[in-house]
């Protein structure tokens, strides 16, 4: 797994929310991810509630798109403590339960909150562009969750293929 630090000077300033440079961090994958020919839609940064000092990169190419992960330790296996993000893309995939949110171009998406139990998954938003499932999970998001999910998702579909 690759490791990238956070945006700036690998920190942030206590009080702020720390950033990371998503398109810097998965530098090392990107090209393996748009060799499956599905595009890559990623928001250039991930703004996180709590202060991450190394992320690792892990992901690329898979069956039917690509997955990206973003990690707090290598090779994490998406362990509850170390899983940061994922950004998936699956050709042919439909949404996994009902659209409740609409995206800013009218796009439906389905959103799945934080949930907990013995551990707590991240929370989670699905949508459709051109027959590719997109698939999101983070954890750990500042305030308001499916907000920040559906405003990366825009910002995504704005700046078009990676």
């Amino acid at each position: 797994m690759a490791s990238a630090a956070l945006g700036g000077s690998g920190g942030a300033p206590a009080g702020a929310s720390p950033s990371i440079n998503l398109l810097a961090a998965f530098r090392e994958r990107l090209p393996s991810a748009r060799s499956s020919r599905v595009t890559v839609l990623l928001p250039r940064t991930l703004t996180l509630a709590d202060r991450t000092p190394r992320v690792y990169a892990g992901g690329g190419k898979a069956a039917g798109g690509w997955v990206l992960v973003l990690a707090a330790a290598p090779r994490c296996g998406g362990a509850t403590a170390c899983f940061i993000a994922s950004f998936q893309a699956e050709r042919g995939k439909s949404l996994p339960e009902r659209a409740k949110v609409k995206l800013a171009d009218g796009t439906p998406a389905a959103y799945h909150p934080v949930g907990c139990g013995a551990s707590c998954s991240p929370a989670s938003l699905w949508f459709r562009r051109g027959g590719i499932l997109y698939s999101w999970q983070v954890k750990d998001l500042p305030r308001n969750p499916r907000a920040v999910l559906v405003a990366l998702a825009n910002e995504a579909i704005a700046a078009g293929g990676r």
